[in-house]
């Protein structure tokens, strides 16, 4: 099997959590060996996260979907927010 990059991950912990959630869609992922080396367990460096070469779209929309989900703030927060505002007004 073709193993391809999909993207680095700012840490061990962060990409096998991504792969994690790669996986339970059904991709096989896997961290690129040599980068999750570290002498105190977890490597504190980027790693790069390998998935099939024939899913690498597949995966990235996963990903993105997930981390464009992470970003938006919740339909409530801007009302919620207001309300801490003028409470403590």
């Amino acid at each position: 099997m073709n193993w391809e990059v999909l993207t680095t991950s700012p840490d061990q912990l962060i990409g096998e959590s991504w792969c994690g959630l790669i996986r339970s869609a059904g991709v096989d992922c896997r961290i690129q060996p040599g980068d999750a080396v570290g002498f105190m367990g977890v490597s504190v460096f980027p790693v790069r996260l390998m998935v099939p070469a024939g899913e690498v779209e597949l995966a990235q929309s996963i990903l993105d979907q997930y981390l464009s989900n992470d970003e938006e703030p919740p339909e409530d927060y801007l009302e919620e927010s207001e309300e801490v505002t003028d409470k403590l007004d």
